[in-house]
Formats: C-alpha cells, sequence, structure tokens
C-alpha cells in the first residue's frame, strides 16, 4: 500500500480531534503546512469526552489534512500512544488523495456513543468531571509529590504516555497508584475487579502492574 505523501516529499496526516486547528494539541502541527478540509469514509467516529476515536465502520468523518515530516510523524506517534492506544493506517480520503490517519479498535469504544455527522467539535460539557473519576491527578515535585484536586488538561489526558508512565515507574505508595489507575483508564485497561472503584479519600489500585507495564511499552 503507498505511502500518502505530499508534493514536497512530507507525508499527508488527517486528524479529526484534538490535533485540530483550536484544539488542544494543535501544537503538536506547528510547521505542519495544512492541507485543506476532508471527509474520510468507512469510519465511524466516537466521542470519548476530552478527545474523540475513529474506527472503522460505516460511517463518514470530517477532519483535516496536514503535511508533516519524519519528526512530525513521530511526535505524533508519540501523542496517540502508537501503536498500543492508537493504529496508524493510510486510507483513501474522499478528495482522492492518501494520508495516515490514527484508529482506535472496536473493543475501545464499545460503550461510547457515535458523533452523527462525524465532526468533533471539542470536550462535552462535564467531559472533565466524568475524566475525574480516574482520580487525582498527581505531579511530581522536589521534595515530595502535590496531589491536585483538578484533573489534567485536554493536552495531557489525550495522552502523553512518556511523561505519565515515567512518573509511575519512578513513584511509589498513593502517587503510584493515582498514576496507575490515570493510565489504565487512559488506555481502557480491564480492571482487576471489574466493578471496582477508588475514592479520592482511599484509593485503590484498579489495574495489575503486568497490565500497566504493557500499556507502557514494557519498559
Amino acid at each position: 500500500m503507498p505511502t500518502p505523501a505530499a508534493d514536497s516529499g512530507e507525508v499527508l496526516v488527517f486528524v479529526y480531534g484534538t490535533l485540530k486547528r483550536g484544539h488542544g494539541n494543535h501544537h503538536w502541527l506547528a510547521g505542519a503546512p495544512f492541507q485543506g478540509d476532508v471527509e474520510l469514509t468507512g469510519v465511524v467516529l466516537h466521542d470519548l469526552g476530552p478527545f474523540p476515536m475513529a474506527v472503522t465502520g460505516e460511517g463518514t468523518v470530517r477532519g483535516e489534512v496536514y503535511a508533516v515530516d519524519a519528526a512530525g510523524l513521530a511526535r505524533l506517534d508519540r501523542l496517540e500512544g502508537y501503536p498500543r492506544l492508537y493504529d496508524r493506517r493510510p486510507l483513501p480520503l474522499a478528495d482522492g488523495r492518501r494520508a495516515w490517519v490514527y484508529l482506535g479498535r472496536a473493543h475501545q469504544v464499545r460503550h461510547v456513543s457515535a458523533i452523527a455527522d462525524g465532526c468533533w467539535l471539542g470536550p462535552a460539557p462535564g467531559a472533565a468531571l466524568r475524566r475525574s473519576q480516574m482520580g487525582l491527578a498527581v505531579m511530581l515535585v522536589a521534595g515530595g509529590v502535590a496531589l491536585l484536586s483538578a484533573v489534567l488538561p485536554c493536552p495531557a489526558l489525550a495522552l502523553d504516555t512518556l511523561a505519565s508512565c515515567n512518573a509511575w515507574r519512578g513513584s511509589r505508595g498513593t502517587a503510584r497508584i493515582l498514576l496507575g489507575n490515570s493510565i489504565g483508564a487512559a488506555h481502557y485497561l480491564t480492571k482487576m475487579q471489574r466493578l471496582q472503584d477508588s475514592s479520592a479519600d482511599a484509593p485503590v489500585a484498579l489495574y495489575s502492574d503486568s497490565d500497566l507495564q504493557r500499556a507502557c511499552g514494557g519498559r
């Protein structure tokens, strides 16, 4: 299957969520030439709250196309957690061009509603509150651990996998539990006990260390 390419020799990437203009992760495309608004068929867009996820299916997604170089594509791979959280595939766009598209998997959206018109406009009201159920955000600072009562902003939730995993590996006690729960929820891992929850007052580990290690690349 041919690699999606722009006239400049850069590759084309189709984006449909937080990487679009006006959204929290658009700065990851700084310097990447905008190539237009376009539709992608054969995929269905699902609303996960802070960000959307597209999966293959009978639908159409509306998004934007950018030309990125090899370093830019590598940065996007890191942001999207490729290949663990998202897959990246070359797909034909409605205008005949081909572009890389980050796709989720069917089991990741099985309890999430589809966006009927295929256009994600941003986090729905209350999305941050729902994500706060992952547990308090944790910030490692010199001299100790500060527990923040506010959830992480959208760019972090969408997800800075490397930073979160590095912090989790180096943490202990409550900090490790909270970080592990955040990573597990963001990667849709299976809880050790199906209906188990974790409160801010008495946090409990919801995901196994082995599953978290795999989500973090096993390193």
